[in-house]
């Protein structure tokens, strides 16, 4: 059963689409867009995707999903934008999107479309942990061995690590890294990226390892286990 938070203005409007998407394994979470801008917000617990509703969400479209991915539970989270055939001109990949669906949408297509997402980002339940030849992650402890051998780890390089390692395969600007691990209020430049991955290689690659792929003039992504040496 998969869990989706979806910020819409207009709930009436799309409460049609809970029972039919609940059929299909989908559990429907509405929130108002103005309710993540609170201070005091609250997010359902183990939430799988987010989507939002733009045509229906009265908050602009770029800060509403920048408020999205500040916040410490969502930030990771696949981001799903429902928008008309008007809006698609205005929406960038810089507010963090993992794809989008024009609209009107049905609950079959909307359910096997979410499905496929999850299955290609291969996401990894950030509560447990991760391994990959010889490098382990451990989420809940925040450790990292290599070898079997603890990695001493910076809290941003651990954080870059956790965010790379699990979305195996996508490739990440730098500026997208700023934002998802550094946050969107973050106002340093992106060499701070440059630096924390080469710091991050130094650590954890060695004797033929490779983990992290320098994807020329667009960013950086983890390796799956097919190309991990």
């Amino acid at each position: 059963m998969q869990h989706v938070l979806l910020i819409t203005d207009d709930w009436a409007a799309k409460k049609p689409l809970k029972s039919e998407l609940l059929e299909r394994g989908v559990r429907l979470s509405p929130l108002a867009s103005a309710d993540v801008l609170k201070e005091d917000a609250t997010f359902p617990d183990k939430l799988d995707v987010v989507v939002v509703d733009l045509e229906r969400c009265q908050l602009e479209g770029a800060r509403l999903c920048h408020a999205l991915k500040r916040e410490r539970s969502l930030k990771e989270l696949p981001l799903v934008l429902l928008v008309t055939e008007e809006q698609l001109g205005r929406i960038e990949v810089g507010w963090g999107l993992d794809d989008y669906l024009t609209l009107p949408v049905s609950a079959a297509r909307l359910a096997e479309r979410l499905k496929f997402l999850l299955w290609k980002l291969n996401r990894v339940e950030l509560t447990n942990g991760f391994s990959l030849g010889h490098l382990v992650i451990d989420f809940e402890r925040y450790e990292v061995h290599v070898k079997g051998e603890p990695v001493d780890l910076t809290y941003k390089e651990f954080e870059l690590l956790k965010f790379l390692a699990t979305h195996p395969g996508k490739v990440f600007t730098r500026e997208a890294l700023l934002d998802r691990v550094w946050g969107y209020d973050y106002y340093g430049g992106t060499r701070t990226v440059d630096v924390h991955i080469r710091r991050l290689r130094s650590k954890i690659e060695g004797g033929g390892a490779a983990y992290i792929e320098t994807v020329r003039n667009v960013g950086y992504k983890f390796l799956g286990p097919a190309k991990e040496s």
